[in-house]
């Protein structure tokens, strides 16, 4: 699924010129046992994937550059503990830092996330709408 939306994208990205440009597959290896896979494709523009996956989840490389001439790499692992994206390439938006508090917590605030967390210590458990699940 990742290797049909970057190869989507790769043909749907602007070309300088509308030029007619076309690229060769320059290497294709796919292998399938069951439910594990491997993929590894690299076209002469640029583009590479290299992707696998079992029953325990999936782990690629993709690389492609950018209009601007930037190379792109994007790493994925996805598992039952969720994906994880990253960009050794430094492409993908990084959050910001936590932003200190300018007003301090005011003490009936406090004094309700302690209460709180006495309950929570002594067994109590709440439901989605904020009452108190009877045992």
């Amino acid at each position: 699924a990742v290797f049909v939306a970057l190869l989507a994208l790769a043909a749907a990205a602007p070309r300088p010129d509308s030029s007619l440009e076309s690229a060769e597959l320059v290497h294709d290896e796919r292998a399938q046992e069951g439910a594990s896979y491997s993929t590894n494709v690299e076209i002469d523009n640029g583009i590479s994937i290299a992707e696998s996956g079992d029953d325990d989840g999936v782990q690629g490389t993709y690389q492609f550059t950018a209009p601007n001439g930037e190379i792109v790499v994007l790493t994925l692992v996805a598992n039952a503990g969720g994906a994880q994206f990253e960009s050794p390439s430094g492409h993908l938006p990084v959050a910001p830092l936590p932003v200190q508090a300018i007003h301090p917590i005011p003490q009936h605030a406090l004094e309700a996330i302690a209460l709180a967390a006495q309950q929570r210590s002594a067994g109590v458990e709440w439901n989605q709408q904020g009452f108190v699940i009877d045992k």
